[in-house]
């Protein structure tokens, strides 16, 4: 099978399955505690940076889950049904802070300990450098900053592959518009 022949990696199968975004999401909140802004759009761009960066360098997402492209950007498909599991089983809750000018952030309170043995050390580390990327911005302006060409590129409600986390937002150098236009041209890609 060729590299343009590939299906796209929306889902990856990792042990622990559905439960390791469990326990991704009590990390998260865990650590988020003393942020001054953590609700749900941080909750989960913090989330979906860690996977596609880890997809990005290493082939390999930390949690496997699904995201979709919505209105604030990639948010896992999952999370909402999870999160009402999870405050059901009394693993989490929410609290409501209300920071004035019509905004209000649901938090995610964590009640349990995350159980982190369904990950290694090195997802941990893009998780807890997702955190720190993100940890003074606003859930708008983390939600802003997820509007790269990898979510331009999709329909709103559509899946977001993992591969487009090799998407890149920066522009090219004139050297490499220039290569790329002599690639264009030599494979006869031009149009008339």
């Amino acid at each position: 099978m060729s590299h343009s022949d590939r299906i796209p990696t929306h889902r990856v199968p990792m042990p622990g399955g559905q439960n390791r975004l469990r326990q991704m999401i009590l990390y998260v909140a865990t650590q988020c505690r003393e942020a001054r802004f953590f609700g749900a759009t941080k909750l989960n761009k913090i989330i979906w940076k860690a996977d596609f960066d880890s997809f990005a360098e290493r082939h390999q997402p930390v949690t496997g889950r699904q995201y979709l492209k919505q209105k604030f950007g990639p948010a896992l498909r999952e999370m909402l049904p999870v999160q009402r599991e999870m405050l059901q089983d009394g693993l989490i809750e929410f609290e409501r802070r209300d920071f004035g000018d019509d905004i209000v952030e649901q938090r995610t309170i964590a009640l349990v300990e995350a159980n982190l043995s369904l990950f290694s050390d090195v997802d941990l580390e893009y998780v807890r450098r997702s955190i720190r990327h993100y940890w003074d911005k606003t859930g708008m302006e983390s939600s802003d900053e997820s509007h790269g060409i990898a979510w331009l590129t999709r329909a709103i409600g559509a899946s977001m592959p993992y591969e487009s986390a090799l998407l890149s937002d920066r522009v090219p150098s004139k050297s490499q518009m220039e290569r790329l236009k002599r690639l264009i041209a030599g494979r006869g890609l031009v149009s008339e």
